[in-house]
């Protein structure tokens, strides 16, 4: 194998000795294994590992969870110069990932390479099959189905431990937060937000004593991935709330300064929208996207999205005036569609993270 190899593991079992002679016999030549924090009684696991040429051993002396293990790893081999330019696949230590998936991993990494200097690479379980945990699926379905929405890409598999990342990413990868778990989740947001390519590959899907060895708390952990997900999402919404709040005090204030006369309101609403527009605008280009484009190329496209989206909004109000509720629901309906259509044009083509 070409990819170096990245295992965390956790109080790992008796058979992850097994597991590693199994890579190797299959090609791994570079295997960088985190002890993190493991209990005394696993030491000898780590011990037996280090005999083998092959094997890089990184210890926290205490745990300090997956995500941080996975860059504590990227970060060692980005200072081993000896590997520069070789892609890194990520794998579990319970024995999910069957080797011979782990090689066909490596392949498609290798014909990636050929075509792209930066991408993510899924290895996807199939959760279709009977012997998935019922906690696994419904979670899984979940996930995939509001990053769909949410991002735009479509994958089958948000959780798995088998990735491949380019060597012109992992530097990148360093700096991401996230600590545990979370940390994987925020790994494909990133690659969304940033129009990284996320390619997948299925993998036979493994659950050894219905997945006992895993380190997952599904109530806390659950909490932080969904954190994540809805992240960008919550910021998008928060600008907006606090744009209509702008809006609504400039309308106050605008309308008590003015003076009397037949268009006050109508001058009123002018200057409220236009500074509450430049409010959103700033909150969305610098808080919630992190556009680094400049405001030349992207405030003319978002004022012609505001206009869009208004016309649309009269336009579509008029069109179902036929039914018989009151158009303020209507309007409700029809505004909600276009706000969450407004978050997806402007997450893809107004403000584009680099």
């Amino acid at each position: 194998m070409k990819s170096i190899l990245v295992i965390p593991a956790l109080n790992p079992p008796a058979h992850l000795l097994e597991y590693v002679d199994q890579l190797i016999a299959s090609g791994a030549e570079h295997l960088v294994l985190v002890d993190d924090g493991s209990a005394s009684e696993y030491k000898p696991i780590f011990e037996k590992l280090s005999e083998h040429p092959q094997c890089h051993i990184l210890t926290h002396t205490v745990n300090q969870g997956k995500g941080r293990a996975l860059k504590d790893a990227f970060a060692y081999i980005l200072e081993q110069p000896q590997w520069t330019g070789l892609g890194v696949i990520t794998a579990d230590s319970d024995g999910q990932h069957l080797a011979a998936d782990i090689r066909r991993m490596d392949q498609k990494m290798e014909n990636l390479h050929r075509k792209e200097d930066r991408f993510l690479l899924l290895g996807c379980r199939n959760f279709h099959q009977d012997d998935v945990p019922f906690r696994s699926r419904f979670g899984n379905l979940l996930t995939c189905s509001l990053f769909r929405l949410l991002y735009g890409v479509s994958v089958t598999d948000t959780q798995t431990g088998l990735r491949g990342i380019s060597w012109d990413l992992l530097s990148h990868m360093c700096q991401l937060s996230g600590e545990r778990f979370e940390y994987e989740m925020n790994m494909l947001t990133d690659a969304a937000l940033s129009k990284t390519p996320v390619h997948t590959l299925e993998i036979s899907t493994v659950y050894l004593d219905n997945n006992s060895e895993s380190h997952f708390n599904p109530l806390v952990d659950s909490i932080k991935i969904y954190r994540i997900l809805f992240g960008t999402f919550l910021k998008y919404a928060v600008s907006s709330l606090f744009s209509s709040l702008v809006d609504l005090v400039c309308f106050t204030a605008a309308e008590l300064l003015l003076p009397a006369g037949a268009y006050r309101i109508l001058e009123a609403t002018v200057i409220a929208r236009i500074i509450s527009s430049l409010v959103n605008y700033s909150c969305n280009k610098k808080l919630v996207f992190s556009d680094k484009g400049s405001t030349g190329s992207t405030l003319p496209k978002y004022y012609a999205l505001c206009v869009v989206v208004m016309l649309c909004s009269a336009g579509l109000v008029s069109l179902f005036s036929f039914l018989p509720v009151p158009p303020t629901l209507i309007k409700i309906v029809v505004d909600t569609v276009l706000y969450l259509l407004n978050y997806q044009i402007q997450r893809r083509y107004i403000f584009k993270t680099i």
